[in-house]
């Protein structure tokens, strides 16, 4: 059976309640009962002092000694006289508990061992007693009457206190009326309570279990200030981790994927490049070994295949082993304060050595003082980079634009060659490693696709990015964006 909090809650409370109000009503009743008792045995001692009054004003009126017989004689006029004085019902008995007024033999004897009071008078003493029967409180006081040290009488007063014990009955009535009333309003204030205390338990075990089957979507909505509502805000905060967590798992399980199909890619494409150079230089040596010198002009034409195509092979290993370097560790690169326009120029002076033999000429309008926290050697090699690439795919007798210039934060280059252009299918995979446009046309020819992968390693390194854009049969620009030194 399932015990739960709620359900301990209210019978605790319960279980408490009773027991105090319990005590409570026993401990009044007793004090109640010790009031009457206390206030009857007050009664009993001032009726006593007024019996005695009575009595001996009774026996000074009339002249009489206290005696036997004039006890015998006026029993009748001194018990109504008495009585009337103490407000109570007087009797009368002679030494041996017979009562005055009748003879010995007629009267009736007493038992001693019933009325104790009675019993304490034979013996001289003075004593009450009180008696609860059906509802009713009586309280019988009796005493001795002497004469010359001899006991000649006894006087018992009979007096109903029936009303006071009705009043503490009425009042016990009503202790117990408002002790259960109370009692209720625990129990029903209890079960509002715990239920209100509970309810924010509920609802972090119900979501709890929400969680538990896979759901990070819970939403809790716990506005208490006490323990249970940082709980239940340290439970959203354990969510949100935990989904946040979730999200760069994710996002890690999917770049290692991209990074493992980039790797298929670059390996399919290393292979394939490779492969060619070699095949070439294997199929002419093995011809070569086998004719010999017996051919001359064969011999001259497969050794400058074999020189070209080691040549090309020995460009490929290199381009290879640089994309190889620029994805190592950032440690790997050493960052200063670099004027970036002066990296520019000397690239576009170095670059147009080259440029002159297409007749493409390489114009420049470079913002001064442009500084960046970078690799000095390593944004040349951006740039050479995308001027020789510039170069490969312009148009004879054009011309290259190079610009820079400082926008808010950051360092803007652009270089814009007039030429072919890229389709828009290409510019998605220009970045990508051996890839080329097989359907372009090049000045030059011998690339293996690697410089706009390694340029965009480098750009990134240094917390930049770098965007192609392209027109068909206008040319080709190249966005490069550096974060500026913050000393400029």
């Amino acid at each position: 059976m399932k015990w739960t909090i709620q359900f301990k809650m209210v019978v605790l409370f319960s279980v408490i309640v009773f027991i105090g109000f319990s005590a409570l009503l026993i401990l009044s009743n007793k004090v109640a009962q010790e009031n009457m008792y206390r206030e009857v045995r007050e009664d009993m001692v001032q009726s006593k002092k007024n019996l005695d009054i009575a009595l001996n004003q009774y026996f000074l009126i009339h002249n009489k000694r206290i005696s036997k017989d004039s006890l015998e004689a006026g029993s009748r006029e001194l018990k109504e006289q008495i009585g009337s004085a103490v407000g109570g019902k007087i009797t009368l008995y002679r030494p041996d508990a017979s009562m005055y007024g009748s003879s010995t033999s007629e009267g009736k004897l007493v038992k001693h061992t019933e009325i104790e009071d009675l019993r304490e008078a034979m013996q001289s003493r003075i004593a009450y007693t009180t008696k609860v029967d059906q509802g009713r409180v009586v309280a019988s006081l009796s005493f001795p009457i002497q004469s010359d040290q001899q006991l000649v009488g006894i006087v018992q007063l009979e007096k109903d206190y029936t009303d006071l014990y009705r009043r503490n009955m009425r009042f016990q009535d009503t202790i117990k009326l408002f002790a259960a009333t109370i009692f209720v309003f625990v129990f029903i204030a209890s079960i509002f309570i715990s239920r209100k205390i509970t309810q924010p338990i509920r609802v972090l075990t119900k979501r709890s279990a929400e969680v538990a089957q896979g759901s990070l979507n819970a939403d809790i909505q716990i506005a208490t200030k006490d323990e249970i509502g940082e709980l239940a805000a340290s439970f959203t905060v354990m969510i949100d981790r935990v989904r946040e967590q979730i999200d760069v798992i994710e996002r890690e399980r999917d770049e290692v994927k991209q990074v493992q199909a980039r790797s298929k890619v670059f390996f399919d494409n290393v292979t394939h490049e490779l492969k060619t150079p070699l095949t070439t230089i294997l199929g002419y040596a093995q011809i070569l070994r086998d004719n010999g010198f017996t051919d001359p002009d064969f011999f001259d034409k497969g050794m400058n295949y074999i020189i070209k195509e080691s040549r090309r092979l020995n460009t490929m290993v290199a381009d290879i082993l640089e994309v190889s370097v620029s994805s190592a560790v950032i440690e790997n690169y050493r960052f200063a304060r670099v004027d970036v326009s002066e990296v520019i120029r000397e690239a576009c002076e170095d670059m147009s050595i080259k440029a002159g033999k297409y007749n493409i000429g390489i114009h420049y309008e470079l913002e001064e003082e442009l500084y960046v926290r970078g690799d000095r050697d390593k944004l040349k090699e951006v740039f050479l980079n995308v001027l020789d690439n510039s170069v490969k795919y312009s148009d004879v007798n054009s011309i290259i634009e190079v610009q820079s210039s400082r926008e808010e934060q950051s360092i803007a280059i652009m270089i814009r060659d007039q030429g072919e252009g890229i389709g828009a299918e290409a510019l998605n995979h220009v970045f990508e490693p051996f890839y080329q446009d097989k359907g372009m046309n090049r000045v030059e020819k011998g690339s293996a696709g690697l410089g706009l992968s390694i340029v965009k390693n480098i750009v990134e390194r240094h917390g930049g990015t770098v965007e192609m854009k392209s027109i068909m049969r206008e040319g080709t620009q190249v966005h490069i964006r550096l974060p500026g030194d913050r000393n400029t």
